[in-house]
């Protein structure tokens, strides 16, 4: 659908029920969903990266002060893009042979130029050195957000990651079929 059509459609809707947003109003409609639009991406991009092990696509979310707590796993915050950067190559990207992580309801609450949000993740890694081959570490949780317009793009400016069940279990060698 184009943003002309859904546009026709709000105003006869806001037509039939008696309303007329002002033009200006429209505008800030239009910036305040395209915005949410915008930040939804952002989860899901890094779930992607993270899973590619592509630490430029991973640093290109966080804002160059961002906060990454990891606090729930026994880390100390990473703050700004030199300690999330070490974080990831040094700790997070080598604890798995290879994951697949999936995020679900995502949720963005956009206020101006800053935005909070939350979401469902299941992040599933293979082979943590931690817990020896053949061995698959199973976490779900919640992430939850605050954003921040920078350089003209959303990012990420806090990260908190918070597991509800985790679990590690050990499968037979040949059920492996696929880890880049």
């Amino acid at each position: 659908m184009t943003n002309r059509y859904l546009w026709t459609l709000a105003a006869a809707l806001c037509a039939a029920v008696g309303y007329a947003p002002a033009a200006d109003n429209r505008e800030s409609l239009e910036e305040q969903l395209r915005a949410e639009a915008e930040i939804a991406k952002l989860p899901v991009r890094y779930a992607w990266a993270v899973d590619g092990k592509q630490i430029d696509a991973v640093m290109a979310l966080f804002a160059e002060n961002a906060v990454y707590d990891l606090s729930a796993y026994g880390h100390a915050s990473a703050v700004g893009h030199p300690a999330i950067r070490k974080l990831f190559l040094n700790s997070v990207f080598r604890a798995e042979q290879c994951s697949f992580s999936s995020i679900s309801n995502v949720r963005v609450d956009v206020r101006g130029g800053e935005a909070s949000g939350a979401d469902y993740f299941v992040h599933l890694g293979y082979n943590d050195p931690k817990y020896g081959a053949n061995t698959r570490h199973l976490v779900e949780g919640q992430h939850f957000y605050e954003f921040v317009r920078e350089k003209g793009e959303w990012r990420i400016s806090r990260m908190l990651g918070r597991p509800t069940f985790e679990t590690v279990e050990s499968f037979p060698p040949a059920a492996m079929k696929h880890c880049p």
